[in-house]
This record gives structure tokens, C-alpha cells and sequence, in this order.
């Protein structure tokens, strides 16, 4: 069995399960200890599960992504800092993709400075904050809801995202690495994936406590966004590997 294949199906007997020890895993999957233990603490470290003593326990959300209550507690000031930075890059009559994070959600005070935008969502509770503000245009994307997380996700939301073509696209994500863009879920990195492909000025936005992270699921390279809005400067690096891909980086210091 692949590794991936292996972590989704730890995953998958958590889900059930809610804990579970190395040795029910080992037997379960035909693994050897170590090799479990290796998974452990890459999902760990993915921030999906956490280690217990002689096992793991799933991440405190009903799905592979932290509730929308405890997502808005996470780095409250350096999502206040994004948001501010990131809501700078519009213009009047722009229309935008926003997605279902908190860190998203941090951009949405500051659209009451434009006139005429036309934002689309996946995220229930975004798309409420939104409706607050009468002057917005405000499309909120079919599909299935996710609980605790009050995203909209599935085939549904893909094919009515896949035919909307904004100006701007602002999502976050899990992780942030040489290798790449990730996320912790499959669903939401196939909602972002298509974010970001249907739209003009591709922008993502991530705190420094992701840098150098890496998640399950993979959303694309970093050639895949055009500017990365974030509280502070990654590593020398990180920054080199952006530089190279053509990544505009825009922090408190050089904005």
C-alpha cells in the first residue's frame, strides 16, 4: 500500500473511531509499527491528528479541518494583518473569489472602502458577514456543507465555480513549501485548485505559522499564484523558491 493510500485509511478509521492505537492500526493495514508510527507523525504534523501514548486521536473537528469557531481564535492579530494587507490589492468594480477560511474572512471589513464589487464564496459564515454589507454583490457557491467548518464543497460547487472567471481570487491553505501549496482536506484543495484556475490575479494568503508546513492534499506549485500576502517574511529559502517562481511577496515590512 502506497503512503497516501495508508494515511487516508488512518484516516478513515479515525473518523470512526475517534482514537486508535499503533498496534490496532499495524494489524489493521498490514503495516509494521514504525511505519505507522512514521504516518502518525506526518498526519501530526499536518495538523489532522494529534498523538497519544501508544496511538493518536482525530483532530478536534468532525472533519479533517479545525471548526470555523476555533479557526477564528487561531492567530487572530496575523489574520487581522493579511486581511488589511490583502484587501489593498483591490480596486473599485472588482469581482473576486473568496474562500471559506477565517483568513480569508479577515479581508471582509475592509471592502466597506469599494464600491461595486461582486465577491463568490464557498464559505457559509463568510458569505453572512458579507450580506451585512448592502453595497456588496454577494454569490454564494451550491453544494454540500461541511460541518463545523460551514464550507460548501463537492461536484456541485466545482462545476459552478468552473464557470466564473473574477478578476481576483483570495484563498489560504494548510501549508506552505518549497514544494508546494497544501491543504488538509481533498475537498477543499480541489475547491481552491479550481479558485485558483478560474480566475485573473491569483493571491494567496498565509500566516507564518504555515510556512514550511506541509498537508496531506496538494493544491498546486508555487508558480500556481501570482502574490503571497503574509504577516512576515518567510525563510531565506522559501523566499528564494517564490522569487523563482514569480511570486510578488507582500508583508508589513515591504508593502
Amino acid at each position: 500500500m502506497l503512503t497516501l493510500q495508508r494515511q487516508e485509511e488512518i484516516m478513515n478509521i479515525l473518523r470512526q473511531k475517534k482514537s486508535v492505537t499503533v498496534n490496532e492500526l499495524a494489524e489493521t493495514l498490514f503495516a509494521s509499527g514504525s511505519t505507522i508510527r512514521r504516518d502518525l507523525a506526518e498526519l501530526e504534523n499536518a495538523g489532522l491528528i494529534r498523538r497519544s501514548h501508544g496511538g493518536a486521536v482525530l483532530f478536534e473537528s468532525s472533519g479533517d479541518e479545525a471548526s470555523a469557531r476555533v479557526r477564528e481564535q487561531e492567530n487572530r492579530r496575523q489574520k487581522k494583518v493579511i486581511g488589511e494587507l490583502a484587501a489593498g490589492l483591490l480596486q473599485n468594480a472588482s469581482s473576486l473569489f473568496l474562500d471559506s477560511s477565517s483568513t480569508a474572512g479577515a479581508m471582509i471589513p475592509h471592502f466597506t472602502s469599494f464600491s461595486d464589487l461582486t465577491v463568490i464564496t464557498n464559505g457559509l459564515r463568510n458569505a453572512l458577514l458579507l450580506a451585512e454589507n448592502p453595497d456588496l454583490r454577494v454569490i454564494i457557491a451550491c453544494g454540500t456543507v461541511r460541518p463545523n467548518s460551514g464550507s460548501l464543497y463537492g461536484a456541485d460547487t466545482l462545476n459552478y465555480l468552473s464557470g466564473l472567471n473574477p478578476g481576483y481570487c483570495f484563498i489560504s491553505c494548510g501549508g506552505l513549501s518549497a514544494n508546494g501549496i497544501t491543504e488538509s482536506t481533498f475537498e477543499q484543495g480541489a475547491i481552491k485548485r479550481q479558485m485558483l484556475h478560474g480566475a485573473g490575479k491569483r493571491i494567496l494568503l498565509c500566516d507564518s505559522s504555515k510556512f514550511e508546513k506541509k498537508c496531506l492534499y496538494r493544491i498546486g506549485g508555487l508558480n500556481e499564484v501570482d502574490i503571497l500576502v503574509s504577516d512576515q517574511l518567510p525563510s531565506p529559502q522559501l523566499s528564494a523558491c517564490l522569487a523563482q517562481a514569480g511570486v510578488r511577496v507582500i508583508v508589513p515590512q515591504n508593502k
